[in-house]
């Protein structure tokens, strides 16, 4: 039986992106950097999202993106919009809550 969760959507997707900097990204500059950013969380709330950006310092990944609010078609074309510039690759993996914190 799932668990339903007080306050929120039972079924909501929460999308999850591991991104890696290319070798492409690795020489860029902060300003390009946050330029990029910033474009990934305008397509993000564009689509109806809301997005949160996490350093990953010494993991297999350099950043995780959680973003929710979107559907799966959305997701896999905010794939094709954060890969862009060719800067970062990024995985897309989406789930669904299972345990909610105690509100």
């Amino acid at each position: 039986m799932r668990q339903i969760i007080k306050g929120a959507d039972a079924d909501e997707i929460t999308h999850f992106y591991l991104i890696s900097r290319t070798e492409k990204g690795r020489s860029q500059s902060d300003a390009d950097k946050k330029r990029g950013a910033n474009d990934v969380t305008k397509a993000v709330q564009k689509a109806g999202g809301q997005c949160r950006l996490y350093s990953t310092r010494g993991s297999a990944h350099d950043y995780v993106s959680v973003i929710t609010g979107i559907g799966p078609a959305a997701a896999i074309r905010l794939v094709e919009a954060i890969e862009s510039t060719g800067a970062v690759k990024a995985t897309l993996v989406s789930g669904l809550e299972m345990f909610g914190a105690a509100r």
